[in-house]
């Protein structure tokens, strides 16, 4: 019997025209937003806990009339989003939202991988070396420039 082949994760880098972590933090709430609407569960990949804070306290307050219902901590009741501090939560294999400038390492068992990138010089450098990467390991990949979205 043939064994079952697994799929591949699709990848998309979202280039965001502000050089600012922020700035991209903030784009990826609004991309949160959409995705949580078209019923995914998402995993936001950060580099740290100031900046899952960070992400947290966003999530709270942008946009101003609105929030998105979210954990930093899973034994908090389920809601959808999940925010990790660049360490693995189980049990998550839909959408990863990374944050970082490293390849997450769990990102092979997700069916889709949102590359969120500021558009400082050194972190699209990165993202390029990231995008080759994906690109050798067969994943097919998609670009956008965040101000066309």
């Amino acid at each position: 019997m043939a064994a079952k082949s697994r799929p591949v994760t699709n990848v998309r880098f979202y280039i965001c025209a502000e050089p600012e972590w922020l700035d991209a933090a903030k784009f990826s709430v609004r991309l949160g937003r959409m995705l949580r609407r078209k019923g995914h569960r998402l995993l936001y990949w950060t580099p740290d806990v100031d900046h899952q804070t960070q992400l947290n306290e966003l999530m709270w307050a942008y946009p101003a009339d609105g929030f998105l219902p979210h954990r930093i901590d899973d034994n908090d009741p389920e809601c959808g989003i999940d925010i990790c501090a660049g360490t693995d939560w189980a049990g998550h294999h839909d959408v990863l939202i990374n944050l970082t400038a490293q390849i997450p390492e769990p990102h092979a068992r997700f069916a889709h991988l949102c590359e969120v990138v500021p558009g400082a010089a050194t972190l699209l450098d990165n993202a390029r070396d990231r995008w080759r990467h994906y690109n050798d390991r067969g994943h097919p990949l998609k670009r956008f420039e965040t101000d066309n979205i």
